[in-house]
């Protein structure tokens, strides 16, 4: 139940996020910020586990806002959002506002988890393969993940596609067991 909840309450402020954006015709310009926190968010994580689990204030993050040259939608958000003791909330709340963003561009964002950075031919060709076959302009979003050993693990809307030798060998380890 509390994992619904706080999905809810994430996707209301992404909602109310993206609907200020429209509002004021500066969706492009917003997500751009929406984006910057969601890189600074993987990147910094102690600096944003650090602000996620102490209190801070609405005028500190005011004033982070301002010196980064946020739009005044999003400073009043991350202000709301900072107000309201949640931004524990703030990743989840950013990757709900790309979805929407996304959504209302008619762009169907693709996540592929790889073993290695593809190189810029591999990229092409994929890029190519999976807009032949969405029939929509797509948005690569690559996750460097050792784990998954070799091939790519393709995910978008509720779809995957796992090609990853980790995933074949669990498969392989599964029929060796049963026999």
């Amino acid at each position: 139940m509390q994992k619904d909840s706080r999905y809810k309450t994430a996707s209301s402020y992404a909602e109310a996020w993206f609907g200020a954006a429209k509002d004021n015709n500066s969706e492009d310009k917003v997500f751009a910020e929406v984006d910057l926190i969601r890189e600074s968010l993987k990147n910094d994580t102690k600096l944003w586990t650090a602000m996620m689990t102490s209190k801070v204030s609405k005028d500190f993050i005011d004033d982070v806002a301002h010196k980064a040259k946020f739009s005044e939608i999003s400073r009043n958000t991350l202000k709301l959002i900072a107000e309201n003791g949640r931004l524990n909330l703030l990743e989840q709340i950013t990757d709900d506002f790309s979805d929407l963003f996304y959504e209302k561009k008619g762009i169907v964002k693709v996540n592929v988890d790889t073993a290695v950075a593809l190189s810029a031919t591999q990229d092409k060709q994929l890029r190519k393969v999976l807009q032949d076959k969405l029939h929509k302009e797509i948005e690569l979003i690559y996750h460097i993940k050792p784990e998954v050993l070799g091939g790519l693990a393709i995910r978008f809307k509720s779809f995957l596609i796992d090609d990853t030798l980790s995933a074949k060998l669990k498969k392989f380890e599964k029929l060796m067991t049963e026999q």
